[in-house]
């Protein structure tokens, strides 16, 4: 992985949402509450990474919030040009000959001043990490201690509070994630709610009130109300997960004050950003017109004196307030914004199958996503129907996974899908010559047989005949056999399922010839393949039927644009055919010549993988038929679940057509990706795995993350295919000058794609881009020996942004139905610090 990789991953773990900006990222900043995002990631020429706050924020602040060092900023090979006797490489100063400033080394902000973070302090047990905040903070006796928990109940956090003359001071000491220690300082974010057992434990649509504090969440409690809050206070809303608010009705009663009224506006946006179904803010001074500045629930518990009576009117009268207020509901992202190509989320996938994509895609040139996707389908295969995901009693997903990489011929996507299946391509070759032995030694035996036949039924003895050999079945991973014959045969002898690869899927989508014809009783039963369901096919010959109880096959292959948008009709996306398929469809990048390859340890990793995957069983039931085991959900799994599910769901109302049929299957592919990871975690010995039996939060996370990238490349890919002539000349020639850097000359233009033969042509072509708002003319003064100034025309990325994330002015124009690209080249920076 990358420094910038690996930077990416580790802010959108913690909730940064990095997004594409110019030639970078922009996200939210860690390392203090961040309203608009105010950071910036960028990739230096020599690999280091550059992040830079627009709040004032350190980098060794900002790694650190996420758990990094300012050394995971830089390559860790040895032997790259960034790395000078393996040590970090000089700060670029002024006058370095190139136009990149920067402070020089030891300047404030600058790598060499910040050092490296120290690691965290950590202690056996919560009791002692208390004693030491007590000790070094001198505070005096506690005003009061709460508990957090995990899902499950297990305790994992505590909140202490100081009641002081200048004011309270809250502080908390939280167990690591890995379960290693107890610390009070840097804690790991983000962190649970306040009795969080009882918010997963409530059904979808249940109503949940959010309170400042846990003092007051226990006086709300008091009244019989489900109350929790998060830790830190007002201004700490983000540090806390409200993914199980997914599904609920919030009733927010904020203190009243101001940070009250940030609070309360802080949390609408979080939790309905994390899928709940409603939130409502309620004002307690319509109860209670002499509420006092800072005033909130407790202050109304402490009235009543604890009377029953008081408390029973107290709790109708807060619940009446609450079913009065305004009900605030997530709103779906606007249709109207063409979506720009984004990497595939590798930092999904577990560790070994994380490096075979990075290290191949390197050695080969080609973008993640072309071993992403055969390698999912080919995962996926190797689970077949050993296991499936069990989200209700009624409701389980196989793991069968259709992958289609599109792109033009010559782009690099044959040698990726043979890298992808090499695994499986082995196996293959050695259950082969295993059959081939046996076929060797099944002649004999037949051979041995008829003469044994023979001399029985010679002899007068009543001796009962010999017993015939059977044929050996060869065992079969792949197949590149599309016919519907074919598959069930070999179905019925493999019953884990199958996969089938094919170099070009143009020819699996004409249907039509494998059946005189009637290419819609062949897409029927990959329909039923797809779902993992029985199915029933007859035999040529009346032969009896062939009966699959679970017939699996997942596939794999690649196919041209032109192809696809022939071979997708009206037909096979009104059937769901096309809907079940998942596409990558990334720019065409320009290929050089790299030194990189594939490590022998990289190998034996996803090798590894797949031999154990392999070595899963069918679960044989008590009438002696094999079927899927069933895996569930567990606690937190369930919450992460239902948090997409909700979200996911309003997200498909928004939708029509093509679009909604491709997000009805992308749910289900959801909880499929989250079997498959959960499963490679196992085979991987991923020691964040606590228990095999039930899919956590992260196996669900991962499946969301790789559904959510799906859906974004499916609605880019229909867009492509409905775009008319000129359009997609149009998204090609800007796809193509980002690939030379964003920036071009109308010579540079006329030199490359052969339809701009000279130079008025591609003058004229990059006029046209600048009136359409996809870019500028910038013009070059004269050198200090004269010469001509050079006209260069320069893209504008449609995600660009400010440092207050607020869109820049080149780009606040009218841009509907522009074409949006990927762009990542490295800007020439006017000036900056050695860190940005």
């Amino acid at each position: 992985m990358t420094p910038t990789e690996l930077i990416l991953s580790a802010v959108r773990q913690h909730g940064g949402d990095p997004r594409p900006a110019g030639v970078g990222w922009s996200c939210r900043c860690p390392a203090h509450d961040d309203q608009k995002p105010s950071l910036s990631i960028n990739t230096g020429n020599d690999g280091r990474v550059l992040v830079k706050c627009h709040r004032g924020c350190t980098p060794e602040e900002i790694v650190g919030a996420v758990g990094l060092t300012l050394a995971d900023l830089f390559p860790k090979d040895p032997h790259h040009p960034s790395r000078r006797n393996g040590h970090a490489p000089r700060p670029r100063r002024r006058g370095d000959g190139d136009r990149t400033s920067r402070k020089p080394a030891g300047g404030a902000g600058s790598v060499a001043s910040a050092g490296v973070a120290k690691p965290r302090k950590t202690f056996p047990t919560a009791a002692a990490a208390v004693a030491d905040m007590e000790a070094t903070l001198k505070r005096g006796p506690r005003a009061g201690m709460w508990p957090y928990h995990d899902a499950a109940g297990n305790p994992v956090g505590l909140v202490v509070r100081w009641d002081l003359p200048e004011g309270k001071d809250v502080r908390a000491v939280w167990l690591l994630p890995d379960g290693s220690g107890w610390v009070w300082k840097g804690l790991p974010k983000p962190l649970p709610l306040y009795h969080l057992p009882e918010l997963v434990a409530t059904k979808p649509g249940g109503r949940v009130w959010v309170v400042e504090g846990e003092k007051t969440a226990e006086a709300a409690r008091a009244l019989g109300l489900v109350a929790t809050t998060s830790v830190g206070g007002a201004k700490r809303a983000k540090g806390a997960d409200w993914g199980p608010t997914a599904g609920l009705e919030l009733v927010i009663s904020p203190d009243r004050d101001t940070a009250g009224d940030d609070y309360a506006a802080d949390v609408t946006g979080l939790a309905l950003a994390a899928g709940a179904l409603s939130v409502r803010v309620v004002n307690l001074l319509d109860l209670w017109a002499d509420l006092p500045e800072g005033g909130d629930m407790a202050d109304f518990v402490e009235r009543t004196g604890g009377d029953t009576d008081a408390m029973g009117k107290l709790r109708a009268d807060v619940e009446a307030l609450a079913d009065r207020a305004q009900a605030i509901e997530p709103q779906s992202p606007s249709q109207d914004t063409a979506l720009a190509f984004t990497p595939f989320p590798v930092d999904a996938l577990p560790s070994p199958i994380q490096r075979f994509v990075l290290e191949s895609a390197t050695a080969i040139g080609c973008d993640s996503s072309f071993l992403v996707l055969p390698l999912l389908s080919a995962l996926a295969s190797a689970i077949g129907n050993t296991y499936r995901i069990s989200l209700k009693r009624k409701w389980s997903e196989p793991a069968i996974i259709w992958t289609a990489i599109v792109a033009a011929s010559g782009t690099k996507k044959s040698p990726p899908i043979e890298l992808a299946l090499e695994p499986i391509r082995k196996r293959q070759d050695e259950a082969m010559r295993r059959h081939v032995e046996a076929m060797t030694q099944y002649a004999d035996t037949m051979a041995k047989y008829e003469r044994d036949t023979g001399q029985w039924r010679n002899s007068s003895t009543n001796t009962a005949p010999p017993t015939k050999p059977e044929v050996p079945i060869a065992e079969r991973y792949w197949t590149d056999d599309a016919t519907v014959e074919a598959l069930v045969t070999l179905l019925q002898q493999n019953p884990r399922g199958l996969l089938m690869a094919r170099d070009e899927l143009s020819g699996w989508f004409d249907f039509g010839r494998y059946a005189n014809g009637k290419g819609g009783a062949v897409v029927a039963k990959f329909l039923e393949m797809f779902g993992g369901r029985a199915m029933m096919a007859d035999r040529r010959g009346g032969n009896g039927p062939i009966y699959i109880p679970h017939a699996a096959v997942s596939i794999t292959g690649s196919i041209t644009p032109d192809a696809l948008r022939r071979a997708l009709g009206e037909e096979y996306l009104a059937n769901g055919l096309a809907a079940r398929l998942l596409y990558a469809d990334p720019p065409r990048k320009v290929l050089l010549w790299t030194e990189a390859d594939v490590s022998p340890e990289a190998e034996a990793a996803i090798v590894k993988v797949f031999d154990r995957l392999y070595s899963l069983r069918l679960e044989r039931s008590e009438d002696g038929q094999d079927r899927p085991h069933l895996l569930p959900l567990a606690p937190d799994g369930k919450v992460a679940w239902v948090r997409f599910y909700n979200e996911h769901a309003r997200e498909q109302m928004k939708l029509s057509g093509d679009e909604a049929a491709a997000w009805s299957k992308l749910e289900g592919y959801a909880a499929r990706f989250a079997l498959i990871v959960h499963l490679c975690r196992w085979a991987s010995d991923d020691p964040t795995l606590a228990d095999f039996g039930t899919i956590d939060a992260a196996s669900v996370a991962a499946g969301v993350a790789m559904t959510r990238w799906f859906g974004d490349e499916a609605r880019r890919l229909y867009s492509m295919l409905a775009e008319s002539g000129d359009d997609r000349d149009t998204r090609e020639l800007v796809e193509w000058i980002a690939a030379q850097g964003c920036a071009v000359t109308a010579r540079d233009l006329a030199r490359g794609p052969r339809k701009f033969r000279d130079t008025l042509t591609a003058t004229t072509a990059l006029c046209d881009l600048v009136s359409r708002g996809f870019g500028h003319w910038e013009f070059d003064s004269p050198g200090a020996e004269g010469g001509r100034p050079t006209d260069r025309f320069r893209l504008l990325s449609p995600t660009s942004t400010t440092g207050d994330g607020d869109e820049t002015p080149a780009n606040a124009g009218n841009r509907k139905g522009s074409v949006a690209v990927a762009t990542d080249a490295n800007p020439q920076h006017d000036g900056g610090e050695g860190v940005q």
